[in-house]
């Protein structure tokens, strides 16, 4: 049962903590600070520091070792022991009702040497800790560094003073069919095979990512009215602020091509894109005043079978 309470490691928030930490000074043996750990379920509390002997390394190249944390079943006992390996690190050894071992460090051992030097210690500690904690909104606990805390659809991270927001629920992208309008009247652009009329959505917290792309396969009347396309079914924006996508137009029947933007008037709509705006002007002079237009499904381009409108962009919900 234990082994599932907590997982493997030094006991400690922090990594740079020197809990159970080995360090080398040139010498034949290298030493474990203080500390606790779990391996395998069980509890290791090391209340002094511990020297382990180094085994002289009587080959011809350097040797690679690890020292380790051992749990021995059979023994009921958890100990810290030096392992010997080769030109590669020896293996963990880890059965589960028998013997399991985590690594503290890894030792390189110079060829006819008996000494591991600091700069021959590698770090190799995993780490644990309380795991997730849960919280009530204004009654948080202290921030614990490098520990997860969950308060409500939120998830932030300790860094020993704060908590720092790290993430929120959102929704898995997932596609929808758009609605299309000129103003209340419904366009319907075809069918068949070749038609495409999607909408690819991702919600990350507040945040909606949305592109629609539209490959008509007919020839709707023309509608005297900005063209307009429904957002996602149950994903209003937010009533206060415009929503800006940028859109791209390309003809397949010689009309050419134009960019543009999107915008959502949350006066007029909450639930559409209202207007697909594009650049223009009232003449050529650089005098003349600038201005933009909306785009008609006949308007400046005769949308039809073939052509290619995509919009994308993204605006805050709610």
């Amino acid at each position: 049962m234990a082994r599932r309470f907590n997982s493997d490691g030094v006991h400690s928030e922090d990594t740079s903590s020197t809990v159970l930490k080995v360090s080398g000074s040139g010498a034949a043996s290298v030493t474990v600070a203080p500390g606790m750990a779990t391996v395998n379920g069980f509890f290791y509390h090391l209340d002094a520091t511990k020297t382990l002997a180094v085994p002289a390394n009587l080959g011809g190249s350097a040797r690679i070792d690890l020292v380790v944390l051992r749990a021995d079943q059979s023994a009921n006992a958890v100990t810290a022991a030096y392992k010997t390996g080769g030109t590669t690190a020896p293996t963990l050894t880890q059965v589960e009702d028998g013997v399991w071992e985590i690594p503290l460090a890894q030792c390189t051992v110079a060829a006819g040497s008996t000494v591991v030097t600091a700069a021959n210690v590698a770090d190799r500690r995993y780490f644990t800790s309380r795991g997730i904690l849960p919280s009530l909104s204004g009654a948080r606990p202290p921030s614990v560094k490098n520990t997860l805390m969950v308060e409500g659809t939120d998830v932030y991270v300790g860094d020993g003073v704060d908590w720092k927001w790290l993430a929120s629920v959102g929704i898995k992208d997932f596609t929808y069919t758009p609605i299309w309008y000129a103003e209340t009247t419904l366009i319907n652009w075809g069918s068949g095979p070749d038609f495409m009329n999607i909408g690819r959505v991702q919600v990350v917290n507040k945040r909606v990512d949305l592109t629609i792309q539209l490959i008509p396969t007919g020839n709707p009347a023309s509608v005297n009215a900005p063209l307009q396309v429904s957002l996602p079914p149950g994903l209003p924006s937010n009533s206060s602020l415009r929503g800006l996508f940028k859109w791209t137009f390309t003809s397949s029947n010689g009309e050419g091509s134009a960019v543009g933007i999107g915008m959502i008037f949350p006066t007029e709509s909450t639930t559409r894109i209202a207007r697909l705006r594009y650049p223009t002007s009232a003449g050529n002079s650089i005098s003349d005043p600038i201005n933009s237009q909306s785009l008609f499904n006949n308007r400046p381009f005769d949308i039809r079978s073939g052509d290619v409108l995509t919009i994308d962009g993204s605006y805050w919900l709610a």
